[in-house]
């Protein structure tokens, strides 16, 4: 008996654990960049130290927050020093801002081009912090002519989603439940 309650107990408590912490809401960041080109029409990449904020001093800062990211408004964000290639595999520490960093896994120009010339860049990446789960996110870079500034003006907006687990979520759930039954099962026959 006492062997199929501590069975009991323990798939119950790996039904608990499995439960994920998932970053949630979304963050958009504004400022200026130094593109590799004179016009966002034709631009591939924002070169090495090329994040600004909008006044071309400081960083970008965060233009609103929302879930998680919520009191992050208007707090300065480090984006990364080297240069950004917009059709890009893996960026490490892409940016990061009030204890999350969002790791690039890729991106691709989603259009170019235009009039006025302009320049939408969609990704995929992780975002992570002490205390949740890493979070897949996926975001969307834009920036166009004629610049509201010098260097151009751009917008950086990202959401969170679940991340897939194959799984293995409802597995330990129904682990939980089946050793649950047999618990019940057997206080019945005990009676």
């Amino acid at each position: 008996m006492k062997r199929q309650l501590l069975v009991g107990l323990l798939a119950l408590g790996m039904g608990l654990a499995a439960q994920a912490a998932q970053i949630t809401g979304s963050i958009t960041f504004a400022g200026t960049v130094s593109l590799n080109t004179s016009s966002a029409g034709t631009a591939t990449a924002v070169v090495a130290s090329g994040w600004h904020a909008t006044d071309n001093t400081g960083s970008p800062t965060v233009l609103s927050a929302s879930g998680d990211f919520a009191g992050l408004t208007g707090s300065a964000t480090t984006f990364t020093a080297a240069q950004w290639n917009f059709n890009s595999g893996a960026v490490s520490s892409f940016w990061s801002v009030g204890g999350f960093t969002f790791n690039l896994t890729s991106s691709a120009i989603f259009s170019q081009g235009g009039f006025p010339a302009g320049v939408v860049v969609n990704g995929i990446g992780t975002i992570s912090k002490t205390g949740f789960d890493t979070t897949v996110g996926t975001w969307s870079f834009s920036t166009q002519d004629p610049s509201a500034g010098s260097p151009a003006t751009f917008s950086f907006s990202a959401a969170t989603g679940a991340v897939p687990d194959g799984g293995s979520t409802v597995a330990l759930l129904g682990f939980a439940l089946v050793g649950m039954g047999a618990l019940r099962r057997t206080m019945r026959m005990a009676k």
